[in-house]
């Protein structure tokens, strides 16, 4: 049984987080929230209740990384995918050691797909 999930997509880039609903959408996955930061990815992650958060690690305000540390520490065992285009060991490490997985920009669809089926385990 394949079961739509609720996604909060978190990005700075207006394209970005459009492309991301598209990919999410063409998997049959349904885009609950946007937000356009880490803070607002916290507010719209309390309001929304979503299965799953993309986010991009790089962003003003409050970074992709400090938004899942602050998640992770109300408790929450979401899951999450972190979208870099930065994607070394130290980056790798960080977002792994937070219970996330990442995908490197531009996100190939089929990485993409592996790594949702991945998380649903």
């Amino acid at each position: 049984m394949n079961e739509a999930l609720k996604v909060l997509v978190v990005d700075d880039s207006r394209i970005s987080r459009s492309m991301n609903r598209k990919l999410v959408e063409a998997l049959g996955h349904e885009v609950i929230a946007e937000a356009v930061d880490g803070m607002d990815g916290i507010k719209k992650f309390e309001e929304s209740a979503p299965d799953l958060i993309l986010t991009d690690l790089e962003m003003p305000k409050l970074n992709g990384l400090d938004m899942i540390k602050k998640i992770r520490e109300s408790g929450s065992s979401v899951k999450i995918v972190a979208i870099s285009s930065i994607v070394n060991a130290q980056v790798i490490h960080k977002v792994m050691k937070l219970d996330a997985a990442i995908v490197k920009k531009p996100i190939k669809e089929e990485k993409f797909t592996a790594t949702i089926m991945q998380l649903k385990g």
